[in-house]
């Protein structure tokens, strides 16, 4: 599965703008230095300060922020959402496999 394609409705603008997140990361070791330093700043302001786009964020980062943790970007820090990308993307990708849902659930 080296190649995601459900972000296909975005443009590469707004999928490239998600490209300086790789150096958050990287830097996201699991280790308490890490955790302080992405603890400060939530993950929404996180992403606002790396330039990702809006849509982008909407589109692909909100949605899994909202099923991984349960709160929406700007009530978990970027260190809650990094740790959360650590362990289940990183670690544990065969565990890792999202649906998303196609129109009103509710």
């Amino acid at each position: 599965q080296a190649l995601y394609t459900r972000f296909q409705n975005l443009s590469p603008l707004d999928r490239a703008t998600a490209a300086p997140l790789v150096l958050a990361f990287s830097e996201f070791d699991d280790s308490p230095e890490a955790w302080e330093k992405y603890d400060k700043i939530s993950f929404r302001d996180l992403c606002t300060k790396l330039g990702v786009s809006r849509r982008m964020y909407k589109e692909a980062f909100e949605p899994m922020i909202l099923t991984g943790l349960f709160a929406p970007g700007e009530e978990c820090s970027a260190a809650a959402a990094l740790g959360m990308a650590y362990f289940f993307v990183l670690k544990h990708q065969t565990s890792f496999d999202v649906r998303w849902c196609k129109g009103n659930i509710g």
